[in-house]
């Protein structure tokens, strides 16, 4: 496991935050937004 450090466009990240937790639900909602997004991402690349 990695812990990387990134900046985000405050509006994006407020944007992704509120449908990972709709999707997610509170817990751990960001990283496993995070990780869906980034194997979708390299999935298409």
């Amino acid at each position: 496991m990695v812990r990387k450090t990134v900046e985000v466009d405050d509006e994006l990240w407020e944007k992704m935050e509120e449908k990972a937790v709709k999707k997610f639900g509170l817990h751990g909602a960001i990283k496993k937004a995070i990780k869906e997004a980034l194997e979708e991402w390299v999935k298409i690349k």
